[in-house]
């Protein structure tokens, strides 16, 4: 696993001051890769069938992580992405 300091502590920072970050980037820049290599983060490809099920219900899915750090790829795949970041936000405002 590459690991890049310089990007991960970056995107430490950043969720010390925030609960959702956005990372963009031009395709293959290594986007995932990063993701996947960040500690302590649970990762979800939204490409993947069985991953996009699990999210048919925002509040479920996100009831089961609460507390946790997550990695939603290609989070645009999804049918209605805003209702599961509403409800990402929803959570934890309410935890």
């Amino acid at each position: 696993m590459i690991h890049r300091s310089h990007w991960e502590s970056r995107i430490e920072r950043a969720w010390e001051a925030k609960s959702i970050l956005w990372l963009a980037g031009a395709r293959r820049s290594g986007k995932t890769t990063l993701c996947q290599g960040l500690p302590a983060i649970e990762y979800f490809d939204c490409e993947r069938p069985r991953v996009r099920q699990a999210m048919q219900v925002p509040e479920e899915f996100l009831e089961d992580l609460r507390g946790r750090r997550i990695a939603l790829d290609e989070i645009h795949r999804l049918d209605h992405p805003s209702e599961l970041l509403g409800g990402s936000i929803r959570t934890e405002s309410t935890g």
